[in-house]
């Protein structure tokens, strides 16, 4: 079998679990294209991982235009569990029906909002993966924009020493610089930097999601919201994708 028709197999496998995309990176990219600390990458965790499949299913703007609500939070708990089902039965059918190894981290890997606080830091980005395996590009936001989804989008990982063909990076950045982000984070935690990413205050965005979490709707997902980039708001272009009343309703329930 080549690595080609494998490739097929398991994105097809991946794709009947419910993924919308499925693409792949080799563990060399995270060396080859250093943006984190080694500790980081894949192949210093688990030293037999050869590649890293991500998998990616979107979040509904008009959901997450409600944010802070319940409704955006169920949202956002309903395609994690989603994704860890997902990256579960994909790591189990490569490991049992394929004969490969393989493991998944989580799509988040920190113990509550409130951990980060003392290090704002997860065990394995799967920004990175995506940026890798040619999913989407890193905007200024520091979210993954997708062309299909821009950044509303939820990702998780799957890594294993199954020989698969990758996926090409994308070159040209899909972020379009139009600081809506910057301008409409109510933690006002990006700071501009020449042509650079915004500097980004991960610690000012922390505890703006504990503050939200503590009245009982989380998280912000504000500069996901506005972001104007991708195929998913075509279908609401010329219309409101949801109006203030409605805004407030949804933040007056559940909470």
């Amino acid at each position: 079998m080549t690595p080609e028709e494998l490739k097929e197999i398991i994105c097809e496998k991946a794709y009947d679990l419910g993924a919308n995309i499925v693409r792949s990176a080799p563990v060399k990219r995270w060396e080859e294209f250093p943006i984190q600390k080694p500790e980081f990458w894949p192949q210093n965790i688990w030293p037999w991982v050869k590649n890293v499949i991500v998998i990616g299913i979107p979040l509904y703007s008009p959901m997450i235009s409600t944010t802070p609500s319940m409704v955006y939070q169920e949202l956002y708990d309903t395609s994690n569990r989603v994704l860890d089902d997902i990256a579960y039965r994909l790591t189990n059918y490569i490991t049992t029906k394929l004969g490969y190894k393989a493991v998944f981290f989580p799509r988040d890997c920190y113990y509550s909002i409130d951990v980060l606080l003392k290090n704002p830091n997860a065990a394995f980005s799967h920004v990175m993966a995506g940026y890798y395996a040619g999913v989407g590009t890193i905007g200024d936001s520091h979210n993954l924009i997708t062309k299909e989804y821009g950044p509303r989008l939820r990702i998780v990982s799957v890594l294993t020493d199954a020989p698969i063909s990758a996926d090409e990076m994308i070159e040209k950045n899909l972020c379009i610089h139009c600081k809506k982000c910057l301008r409409n984070c109510p933690s006002q935690c990006f700071k501009e930097n020449g042509d650079s990413l915004f500097i980004m205050d991960k610690m000012a965005c922390t505890e703006y999601h504990v503050k939200i979490k503590n009245e009982n709707h989380w998280p912000c997902g504000v500069c996901i919201d506005v972001c104007p980039v991708g195929e998913d708001l075509k279908a609401y272009r010329g219309t409101k994708t949801i109006t203030k009343e409605g805004i407030k309703h949804c933040q007056s329930f559940g909470s």
